[in-house]
């Protein structure tokens, strides 16, 4: 669906190309106009349009020029609206629902003076309101508009190359797996959209936090039955262990009553997004996100906890250590008993005992418990302007933690929002009761650095044991067929599959080649005849994608996922000409030949195209399949393979089944699956 929609969307731009730099034009103007634009996230839409001028949709310099255009439109509207009601301005709507908004940037004027137009482009809060500013305190319109000028010729770049870069790499991506580019926009969107949340809540939180709190300490000081626990809550002289202790099982009241209310809610969308993103999973993904989910580990969670926890007892916060510890516990005891009490299977078999159960997510919860407990500590000892800041941090710790419970198949949707809530309500009571009491300053920095190292270091150590094997946990196995391989010669070479299989099955390149044998014979067979090795992408290699004018040889190439499987062998040939140069890829299958044994490979010989974006970057993607690189691949492989060509049932395309010399055959052995 989000390829199709981006297909389409990318056809739509190329057959009306004029109204697509008029749509920039209008963003960017409609992003710099008063008020207008706080509620447009043009800095999300320039990401975009940058991700589309790195597909090729739109050129980058006629985007900058009106994008730049359109942000001097919008502004010098927003100076003459200014200029015209001057201080009457303050009393019109929507201006007059804003004065805080107005008296900043009044306030930010005065302190910059006519560089604050530059500045404003940049700073979220006044950027939409400094031009109107500017045209109500008469600054002269030259000096306005000559400003105004130079500032959107910054701001145009400044917002559309990061997503140029993002589309580049998403290009990149998309030569791996059309399903690796999709998950990472997914993974995106749900990281921006989790941090947006947070920062919506702490926007319209903060500045009512304490006149609620207070109002609920004084509702719960007029009643008998309810001073006790709001008492402990919330009254800096009231004890708090009894208090707490009975809120907390109040808590799990609660999360039970909601548990069995709410039950089946979620169910046709837990498994449609499992499956979703069943769908969505390479091998490289695989191991970045295990290393992730890794950061969500009980064992790395409570040795960060440990390590924090420890250093403020040494330095005498008891009061911050022990807030902290009890928030973790609670949060942990009250999720193993609703695993236990709930007893609901996990997608895929991965535990044993009470891990084996679903929900809720204990890694969603913990994290939330460990990671924003601290920052709840953080955000005490820094200025109310600045505590965003920690829980931002924690939110981009929490947020991949949990997706990767999904991706992985691990947990359901529901058990990961229920992990959440659980570990929100811990946070919440724990952390307010924190807050209102009491406390000595903490010396953040160190205690961010210590817990910061415990992260990386157990992260490190747990991953890296045994990244392999923690993977393979969170892989389906894979079920083998055995056939002869007689009959895999004569008929049943056409049940494999005949095109790479991607995203939602969707065909990418045909596979041309069946390869019955062991692979390090072939690969040492066709090094004889000039197939050698391609350079592996890493950090030397990635720098020849900036090269404007690269040697194709030099470039990296990138594997490719075929039913979510990087292929065993990748060679690299010239053709005799040395004017193409071809790919010869060979994947896995599930199929086992026997009499004699034999692995059975699937793959294609392709060749590869320089792709250049805006003399930026220079990558190498796949062309269609070539009926020349095939014919020179079969003359190459035929010193050591008995080879026949196919022709597939209704249709032109060429099969080569190819089988090692039965000397060869009889020594290959079976890949592990």
């Amino acid at each position: 669906m989000f390829a199709d929609l981006f297909h389409a969307l990318l056809e739509w731009i190329q057959q009306n190309p004029t109204w697509a730099y008029v749509g920039v034009f209008f963003t960017a103007a409609l992003e710099s106009l008063a008020i207008v634009g706080l509620f447009l996230p043009g800095a999300v839409i320039m990401f975009g349009v940058g991700a589309l001028v790195a597909a090729g949709a739109l050129e980058l310099w006629p985007t900058l020029v009106w994008a730049a255009v359109g942000a001097v439109a919008g502004d010098g509207f927003s100076f003459w609206l200014g200029r015209h009601y001057h201080q009457r301005l303050r009393v019109i709507w929507p201006f007059s629902r804003y004065p805080a908004l107005m008296n900043r940037g009044v306030d930010f004027f005065h302190r910059h003076g006519g560089k604050s137009v530059i500045l404003a482009r940049f700073i979220g809060p006044v950027r939409p309101i400094l031009p109107a500013v500017a045209g109500m305190l008469d600054m002269p319109p030259q000096r306005f508009f000559l400003v105004n000028a130079l500032s959107a010729i910054l701001w145009a770049p400044a917002y559309t190359l990061p997503g140029v870069v993002f589309g580049a790499s998403l290009g990149l991506a998309a030569e791996v797996a059309g399903r690796l580019a999709v998950l990472i926009l997914v993974l995106v969107t749900v990281i921006w959209f989790g941090i947006w949340l947070v920062r919506r809540a702490l926007r319209s939180l903060q500045p009512r936090a304490d006149f609620l709190l207070t109002r609920l300490l004084d509702w719960g000081q007029q009643r008998r039955w309810a001073e006790p626990l709001v008492g402990s809550l919330l009254d800096p002289t009231h004890p708090e262990a009894r208090g707490l202790a009975t809120l907390v099982v109040l808590l799990a009241v609660l999360s039970l009553a909601s548990t069995w209310l709410l039950a089946g809610w979620l169910g046709g969308v837990d498994r449609v997004l499992f499956q979703t993103l069943q769908e969505l999973r390479t091998p490289f993904a695989d191991q970045i996100l295990v290393m992730v989910t890794g950061l969500g580990d009980m064992p790395v969670l409570m040795g960060v906890l440990l390590c924090g926890s420890a250093w403020l007892l040494l330095r005498g916060r008891t009061q911050a250590a022990l807030h902290w510890v009890a928030a973790a516990v609670s949060c942990m005891i009250l999720t193993h008993l609703l695993k236990i009490v709930i007893a609901a299977p996990r997608p895929m078999g991965l535990y044993d005992g009470v891990s084996a159960y679903s929900f809720p997510s204990s890694h969603a919860s913990l994290s939330v418990a460990v990671y924003g407990f601290l920052a709840v500590l953080i955000a005490r000892e820094l200025s109310p302007a600045r505590r965003w800041i920690p829980y931002i941090g924690a939110a981009l710790l929490v947020i991949p933690i949990s997706f990767t419970r999904l991706y992985l198949g691990a947990h359901w949707l529901s058990d990961v929002l229920a992990g959440l809530a659980l570990g929100l309500a811990c946070l919440a009571l724990f952390g307010i009761a924190y807050r209102r009491h009491p406390a000595k300053a903490l010396g953040w920095p160190s205690l961010l650095l210590i817990t910061l190292v415990a992260l990386i270091t157990l992260d490190g150590w747990r991953t890296g044991i045994d990244l392999h094997q923690e993977v393979s946990r969170y892989t389906s196995p894979r079920v083998v067929h055995s056939v002869s391989t007689d009959q895999w010669w004569r008929q049943d070479w056409q049940q494999l599959p005949a095109q790479r299989q991607d995203f939602k099955a969707q065909a990418r390149q045909p596979l041309t080649l069946q390869f019955a044998g062991d692979l390090s014979v072939l690969a040492k067979a066709l090094s004889d005849r000039g197939w050698q090795i391609p350079n592996q992408l890493s950090a030397t290699t990635a720098l020849q994608w900036l090269s404007p004018h690269p040697d194709q040889s030099a470039l990296p190439v990138l594997p490719q996922v075929h039913d979510g499987l990087h292929e065993e062998l990748r060679l690299l040939r010239y053709s005799e000409d040395g004017q193409h140069l071809y790919v010869l890829r060979l994947w896995p299958t599930n199929w086992q030949l026997t009499e004699p044994a034999a692995p059975l490979w699937v793959g294609n010989v392709t060749e590869l195209q320089l792709h250049q974006r805006l003399y930026l970057f220079s990558y190498l993607i796949t062309a269609a399949d070539s009926q020349p690189a095939l014919e020179l691949f079969r003359q190459d492989a035929a010193t050591v393979c008995d080879i026949t060509t196919q022709h597939r049932a209704g249709s032109d395309e060429t099969v080569l089944l190819l089988r090692a010399h039965r000397r060869t055959l009889n020594h290959a052995t079976a890949p592990p699956v």
